[in-house]
């Protein structure tokens, strides 16, 4: 009796010490909800790139037309005819080509995940949730390739610049119509690499499921195997897991054996070599600090070397709603023994033109308070339309102005809107100060002068202040 319950017992604990096994191997599965946003993020931003690198290519295509067009009758035609007779697919976006290989372009989150989602599929292949999983994969690597294929074209251009640069440069006497093409040119190839960087930082930028999933997957040491031997990271620096070929790391140069070096030349100078080494390295960085922000002044770290003129708009690459700023403000009017008797509270609807003008629309609703603070009683005092438009003129100030439509009657119900009567208008200009609140909050300060101020019954304020706030 005691060996048959001896038996069940050791029985049951087996079983138990199964299912915890299965259930903790279970939990790493990802979910169907995960999966669809990846597989969704993935695709938003495949269509993403596909249709603006179809945009900017056409432009380009169309200006090298012009090109030619206009260089065959002002040069050597036949040294133009060869000039043009570029290469097909140079300007050629291929949406269905999927790289074979390995991927030739790094983006650090892109490739955790398309390494995670194989990890997934290797240990959960023929689960539930398997055809999502091939889904999402899928798209990732699809939108792995579109990156390949954008950094082949960008490689392709940058060569292509440098083509038509020097045979324009044969010519002193061009028109001024050429040099306006071509300079077209390089601003559209530069707004055709800033795009697909803008997919790059979006892909960077995971959403909070992604990364929590990626945290918890992180603690797993088969996981972070996995990722040593198949991301694409250890593929390109050829890390211990990610090769049995211990020669590849033979003849390089230890961190143990740089400072040995350092150390034996610093010994061999006396006891003022350390301190000159430290100065020496102290006055290098300064110089590549100094180095780095020159370059950075023409963009692209540098690779604009040929268009310092060129002063890029950071909004034209990106979608309508993310030049899209919404906006709110407060005023207080009327203002008595320290009470305000009105309150104008706005919202606003922007669109950044470019990256130092904004102009939009606008609605604000005023909230009557009552006489003082013994009598506050809130009513409808007031309802107003507003267009507005700023403009940078130095760091964080902007000149602001804009014509707005002032309903200044208290009201009780909607008709009243419609008699053009009771709109009075202002035509407002003056300084702005913005400020950073957070790093999508931004607080603004206005001192405004209405030109229209006598026009209004009974006569208005000459300046009004505000104070808001803007969300991008």
């Amino acid at each position: 009796m005691l060996n048959k319950l001896a038996l069940c017992l050791a029985a049951w604990l087996c079983l138990c010490q199964t299912f915890t096994l299965a259930q903790s191997a279970d939990s790493t599965a990802p979910s169907s909800r995960l999966l669809k946003k990846i597989g969704d993020r993935a695709g938003k931003l495949n269509q993403q790139l596909s249709a603006n690198s179809q945009q900017y290519l056409q432009k380009m295509a169309a200006v090298e037309d012009q090109l030619k067009a206009q260089l065959y009758y002002k040069t050597d035609s036949a040294k133009t005819r060869q000039l043009f007779a570029r290469p097909s697919g140079i300007y050629h976006w291929d949406t269905t080509a999927i790289t074979a290989g390995p991927s030739k372009t790094y983006v650090a989150h892109l490739d955790t995940v398309q390494t995670t989602l194989k990890y997934w599929q290797s240990k959960f292949n023929g689960s539930a949730n398997s055809g999502s999983l091939s889904t999402a994969l899928g798209k990732v690597t699809t939108l792995q390739s579109n990156i390949d294929q954008s950094a082949a074209i960008s490689a392709a251009i940058s060569a292509r610049k440098q083509q038509l640069a020097q045979y324009l440069n044969q010519y002193s006497h061009l028109p001024p119509s050429v040099t306006s093409l071509f300079s077209k040119y390089k601003a559209t190839a530069y707004y055709y690499r800033q795009q697909v960087d803008n997919v790059k930082d979006a892909v960077n930028n995971p959403t909070r499921l992604e990364q929590t999933a990626l945290t918890q997957l992180a603690k797993l040491p088969v996981y972070q195997q996995f990722m040593a031997r198949h991301s694409m990271l250890a593929s390109l620096f050829q890390l211990p897991a990610a090769t049995s070929d211990s020669a590849a790391l033979a003849g390089l140069q230890t961190k143990s054996l740089v400072q040995q070096g350092l150390q034996q030349q610093v010994s061999a100078s006396g006891q003022g070599g350390m301190a000159a080494v430290s100065q020496q390295m102290q006055q290098a960085r300064g110089e590549l600090s100094q180095m780095q922000n020159s370059l950075a002044k023409y963009g692209n770290s540098g690779q604009d070397l040929d268009m310092p003129d060129f002063k890029p708009n950071g909004q034209k690459t990106k979608t309508f709603l993310k030049r899209i700023v919404f906006g709110a403000s407060l005023q207080l009017s009327q203002s008595t023994d320290y009470f305000p008797s009105t309150a104008a509270a706005g919202c606003s609807l922007g669109y950044k033109i470019n990256d130092n003008s904004t102009a939009g629309v606008g609605l604000t609703y005023d909230l009557g308070l009552g006489q003082d603070w013994g009598h506050m009683q809130l009513s409808n005092q007031g309802l107003g339309l507003q267009s507005f438009m700023d403009w940078k003129i130095k760091g964080t100030w902007y000149v602001s102005g804009g014509y707005e439509l002032n309903h200044l009657s208290a009201f009780s119900n909607i008709p009243k809107f419609s008699d053009i009567n009771f709109w009075q208008p202002s035509a407002l200009i003056g300084l702005e100060k913005k400020y950073k609140v957070s790093s999508k909050v931004q607080g603004n300060i206005q001192l405004l002068f209405d030109a229209l101020y006598k026009q209004e019954q009974p006569e208005g304020q000459w300046f009004k202040f505000r104070i808001g706030y803007s969300f991008n």
